[in-house]
This record gives structure tokens, C-alpha cells and sequence, in this order.
């Protein structure tokens, strides 16, 4: 009855079906655990960002990462293309201060 099966149903249930439904009740007490676990690992990870920079805290397609292909691809795009505008931002301020300490 803790698998949530009714008592009416129970009783209508051949053994296999009974072993089926207490398999399947097993199955997505599994999933559940398995959810929280990785919540309460990714909050941890965030948490320990602030404690220490050095950590990494990840991100979900590394807990899932068939169901979020296309997010990480669009993520590693946009880090590329910031890395991009970054490097080019430095070289200009590496090629003005260069040209400011000639003129001096």
C-alpha cells in the first residue's frame, strides 16, 4: 500500500502485475532520488562559487547531457564570441598604450 497502490486495485492485481507496479514505484523512487541528489549537488556547487572563486559550479547539460544539447552549443558559441570582443578590446588597449608611450 505504500507504493500507492489502491486496496480495491490491490486485490484485483494478479501477482505479476502487482510485481510489475512495485518495480515501476521502485523505479521512480529512483528517478526522485536521483533529482534531488543532483539538485542538492548543484546548489552546493553555487554556494561554493561564493565561498571560493575558484570553484566550478556546472551546468545542466552536465547532469543531462542529451536533453540539452542545443543550450550548451548556444552557451560555447556566445563564450567564443565573447572571448572574440575581449581579445580585441586588449589589443586596442595594448596598441594605445603603446602609441601613447612612443609620443612621450
Amino acid at each position: 500500500m505504500d507504493a500507492g497502490i489502491k486496496v480495491q486495485d490491490f486485490w484485483n492485481m494478479s501477482i505479476p502485475e502487482v510485481h510489475d507496479y512495485i518495480r515501476s514505484y521502485g523505479r521512480h523512487a529512483k528517478i526522485k532520488i536521483l533529482q534531488q541528489f543532483i539538485q542538492a549537488e548543484s546548489i552546493a556547487e553555487h554556494i561554493g562559487r561564493y565561498l571560493n572563486s575558484e570553484n566550478k559550479a556546472r551546468k545542466p547539460w552536465d547532469f543531462y547531457p542529451e536533453l540539452f544539447r542545443e543550450e550548451r552549443e548556444q552557451f560555447e558559441e556566445s563564450k567564443q564570441e565573447e572571448q572574440v570582443v575581449t581579445a580585441a578590446e586588449n589589443r586596442r588597449l595594448y596598441a594605445a598604450e603603446f602609441n601613447r608611450r612612443r609620443h612621450q
